[in-house]
């Protein structure tokens, strides 16, 4: 327990240090947020629950991604367990760490995030905001293991921004996040299902658009909980 509490420790203080880390998981974010509110009216009507939608999916993505995988192979390259002079240990403190540093850094950017939706644009607080918080951490465990596991293929900075920005594109474009998935052709609907990040967008828009329970959005969260464990393993 000691290993993992210290390396936990150590991966938030460097979190903290990053510049990159700040603007992929505040800076980004919160510039989306305001930008598609203004241009969505999202005082008007409930157009400030699809914006909240769309901010968080594409948050999540960048926490995983990013945050994930361009910091686990920066990490390696710079030898920064030598540096801590951390004993060799196995890779399940790491995995561990890592997530749960994503989710420290990445989570009050979300409660943030739900209290300028209410007080900025007059969203009424979901009976079901604990649900909603809970499935957006599901969906953070999911995308982060998807980055861990590409930092774990490749060799160098250079080929881990290459695939982060493939997998970030392709989660973007083709999650619904972006472009609503009824423009889709039937093949590049099917090809969609197979995307976590679309299960990721589905369950948000059901909890927080349409008010469902998690019981109702149980596809989602099974899809979301197989990527994390997959993916983790």
């Amino acid at each position: 327990m000691k290993a993992y509490l210290a390396l936990i420790g150590i991966d938030i203080r460097l979190a903290f240090r990053q510049k990159a880390v700040i603007f992929f998981n505040y800076l980004m974010p919160f510039g989306f947020f305001f930008v598609f509110a203004q241009t969505n009216h999202a005082e008007q009507g409930g157009a400030i629950l699809q914006v909240v939608t769309m901010v968080a999916v594409l948050g999540t993505i960048g926490n995983g991604l990013f945050g994930g995988g361009m910091r686990a192979v920066q990490d390696r390259e710079a030898n920064i367990l030598r540096r801590y002079k951390v004993a060799p240990i196995s890779p399940l403190p790491l995995l561990l760490a890592s997530t749960v540093t994503g989710l420290i850094v990445y989570m009050p950017f979300v409660i943030a995030m739900l209290f300028l939706a209410h007080v900025q644009y007059g969203m009424q607080v979901p009976s079901n905001v604990v649900s909603i918080v809970g499935f957006i951490v599901l969906g953070v465990v999911a995308i982060r293991a998807i980055g861990l596991i590409i930092a774990s293929v490749v060799n160098s900075m250079q080929e881990v921004t290459v695939l982060v920005q493939i997998v970030y594109m392709t989660m973007l474009f083709l999650s619904g996040a972006t472009f609503p998935t009824t423009m889709f052709p039937g093949w590049l609907l099917i090809v969609s299902q197979f995307i976590p990040a679309t299960w990721l967008v589905t369950g948000l828009q059901g909890l927080l658009i349409r008010h469902e329970s998690l019981a109702a959005n149980w596809q989602a969260i099974a899809a979301l909980l197989l990527t994390a464990v997959i993916g983790l393993l």
